[in-house]
């Protein structure tokens, strides 16, 4: 009788054995897919930032500068149909960010955030290039060689440098961890 119930009490500590490792394990996957929702949603937000201030250059900006006729026509439409074309880079990147969803499987999310990272280095190769090709045309058509509006121009260029940079290292940290919670959950699944 005493193996009998000895059998039983260890049938009844590896039920609750067999649970908890089922309920840690899915406390586990919801704590990663909550980190990966911030994560996503910290990126959509750095989106939200980067397309109004793509916005605000030239729906503000140009045409001020324009108006003040510190810009002549071809600068100006030059200037404009750049930020237009950055205007609708971060839309797209916006885009695809909305595809993002913690909900879906693990392999689905890393193939949408290979495409949000596609869009992201095209971003940053084809529209950084675009934007000082821009400022340069613009500073080669108005005969901007004053010492002032050149200081100005390599002011905004090292502190656009700068921000560019601090913001792309917080992005790799970002899509890092992301990849890593990724890597995890389909280890977790399997």
């Amino acid at each position: 009788m005493e193996l009998q119930e000895l059998k039983q009490k260890w049938t009844m500590l590896n039920d609750r054995l067999s649970k908890s490792e089922l309920y840690n394990k899915r406390v586990l996957m919801e704590t990663i897919q909550g980190h990966n929702k911030t994560a996503y949603e910290q990126l959509s937000k750095q989106g939200i930032f980067n397309f109004l201030t793509t916005l605000f250059v030239p729906a503000f900006v140009v045409p001020l500068l324009h108006e003040k006729g510190i810009f002549h026509d071809t600068s100006f439409y030059l200037l404009e149909a750049i930020c237009v074309l950055g205007v609708l880079m971060v839309v797209c990147r916006l885009f695809i960010t909305s595809k993002l969803n913690v909900v879906e499987a693990p392999g689905k999310q890393l193939k949408a955030l290979v495409n949000y990272k596609r869009c992201y280095v095209y971003e940053s190769i084809i529209g950084t290039p675009l934007a000082a090709f821009g400022i340069c045309i613009t500073l080669y058509l108005e005969h901007m060689t004053s010492p002032l509006g050149i200081f100005f121009v390599a002011l905004f260029f090292f502190t656009g440098l700068f921000c560019g940079w601090i913001g792309y290292r917080r992005h790799k940290s970002t899509m890092q961890e992301i990849e890593r919670n990724l890597k995890e959950l389909e280890g977790l699944s399997a």
